[in-house]
């Protein structure tokens, strides 16, 4: 497993890099996953995924130190975050209005996560491997495309879109 979901975070474009570089030059690009948990009070342990030597030292390279984010880091890192889910996921807040109006009995909310999770990785085996423990009549491939369940959203998802385009992607 690659550091950082799957390895998504620490592969940054060259544009979202050459940002972070100018405010810390010294820090590795993983770090500042890592930098932006111990910014969180509370936060008292953080697990990664490490599939190297190199990745194991550079994460202990990383917490022998405890540099949280100033105040202006943070909030740059919170932009480039919300730039790099906008457009592609879907802001689902799990209100669970939806899974009152479906005919079929889908959770609306825990399929768009798992949908959510796959877009934003570019694919991967979390949100297949879910999905294929999900019975036949609870998969988004379930999904009559009735819209009662958009009716009731208060963030106006497009969910029978959604479903039949996550159809389309796992397969």
């Amino acid at each position: 497993m690659e550091p950082l979901r799957g390895g998504k975070l620490a592969k940054l474009s060259e544009e979202q890099e050459k940002t972070l570089k100018a405010l810390r030059p010294e820090e590795k690009i993983p770090a500042w996953a890592f930098r932006f948990l111990q910014s969180i009070p509370g936060v008292t342990m953080v697990l990664s995924g490490m599939s190297n030597k190199e990745q194991l030292e550079e994460n202990i390279k990383t917490y022998e130190e405890e540099k949280p984010l100033k105040e202006q880091e943070m909030k740059i890192l919170l932009e480039m975050a919300h730039n790099m889910v906008k457009g592609n996921t879907l802001p689902c807040t799990s209100c669970r209005y939806c899974t009152a109006h479906c005919p079929k009995g889908i959770d609306i909310p825990k399929i768009l996560a798992l949908y959510n999770e796959h877009v934003f990785t570019g694919g991967g085996f979390i949100a297949p491997m879910a999905i294929s423990a999900l019975p036949d009549d609870k998969k988004p491939s379930a999904c009559i495309g009735c819209k009662s369940c958009e009716a009731v959203c208060p963030q106006q998802l497009k969910i029978a879109e959604a479903m039949s385009n996550f159809v389309d992607l796992l397969k």
